[in-house]
C-alpha cells in the first residue's frame, strides 16, 4: 500500500463505481476482492483509495476499464 504524492488524490466506492460503469454497490465487492489495495482512509462509514494504487489494480484485474464507452 502506497500513499498518495497527494493527499487529497483519494477515491472511495463511488469514484471507482464511475470509473468502472457499474453501480455503487458492484463497485464495493470489486473493493473487497482479494488483493485489492488497502484502503489508506478507514472512518465508520469510509474507506478510500490511494488512486494509484487502485489504478495498478484495474490495470491488472480488469483490463479495458480504461476503455471510455460507445456512445
Amino acid at each position: 500500500m502506497s500513499q498518495p504524492d497527494d493527499p487529497y488524490d483519494l477515491v472511495g466506492v463511488a469514484e471507482i463505481a464511475v470509473a468502472l460503469a457499474v453501480g455503487r454497490a458492484h463497485a464495493d465487492v470489486i473493493s473487497r476482492y482479494r488483493g485489492f489495495p488497502e484502503p489508506v482512509v478507514v472512518r465508520d462509514r469510509i474507506r478510500l483509495w490511494c488512486r494509484r494504487d487502485v489504478e495498478v489494480w484495474l490495470d491488472t484485474n480488469r483490463p479495458g476499464w480504461r476503455i471510455p464507452p460507445k456512445t
